[in-house]
Formats: C-alpha cells, structure tokens, sequence
C-alpha cells in the first residue's frame, strides 16, 4: 500500500492495493478486491474499537464539503468513484496549506486540528467515518475553498 503524508503526518493519503479473483489469497488489510460480482473494498479492520460514525458522501460537479474542521474528530474517508482535491491546514499555520488529490481507492486521514474541504474534480462518492460518534458542537467553520454549490 502506497501512503504519503503531509503536516508532519498530521493529514495522510493511502492507496489501496488492488487484486483479482485470479490472483492468490490477498493479504490482510486494507486493500480493493475486483471480483466477478463486482469490487470488494476493506478499507478498515482495526483492532482497536469499532466504527461510530459512518456516512455516504455524493460528490457533485461543482461541489464543495467541509470547510469546517474538528478539536476531537479523528476522520477517515475513503473515495469510491471519483476524483475529489482535499484541502487541508494546519488551523495555526497558514503557510501549511495543502491541496492533495484523491481519487478512486485513496483512503485519507485527518486528525484533530486540521481544517479541510472537498472540492470535486470528477464526480463520485466516498464514505466517511470515524472512531467516535458525531458531535456537531465539534464542526467549527473554516473557509479554505470559496464558491461551489
């Protein structure tokens, strides 16, 4: 699995290895599995705990999500189709913005702190989840990309 990170590791970009039904069993893992019913996408087996909090993304053309960012939210997000650019800064650090491309099998992590936005490049959907359960006291503004719908 192919990982970059920026913000001294404070934001990270995974891309998911992908295998065939004709190859040997797969390793453990994240990973896509492209089977004959369609593809199989693990992008999150931990050990430590579950998921409480897990949502559907649509990426329209156009479309900004974010803007916004979290004191306690530790935030994943996986691209299903698509292709999204997050942007992302350190809220006390305005040179360290970044504007990082993803795209279908890309899985990102945000970590507290960070501002980040979605700006949709080619239409799509990912999901979004995280550790803990969602608290909207914790979503405070944060314009990084301006206009969009």
């Amino acid at each position: 699995m192919e990982t970059r990170t920026w913000l001294d590791g404070r934001v990270t970009r995974s891309t998911l290895p992908t295998y065939s039904s004709l190859q040997p069993k797969p390793p453990s893992g994240p990973k896509r599995l492209q089977l004959g019913q369609g593809e199989l996408a693990h992008f999150y087996d931990g050990e430590d705990g579950g998921i409480e909090y897990l949502a559907f993304l649509e990426f329209l053309p156009g479309g900004i999500r974010g803007n916004h960012l979290h004191q306690r939210k530790r935030e994943y997000l996986y691209i299903i189709r698509g292709e999204v650019d997050l942007v992302v800064q350190d809220v006390t650090d305005p040179a360290s913005r970044e504007k990082i491309p993803l795209r279908a099998g890309d899985l990102a992590f945000i970590t507290p702190g960070i501002a980040h936005a979605l700006q949709t490049r080619i239409a799509g959907e990912g999901v979004e989840f995280s550790r803990g359960r969602f608290d909207p006291a914790d979503v405070q503004a944060f314009a990084l990309i301006e206009g969009g719908r």
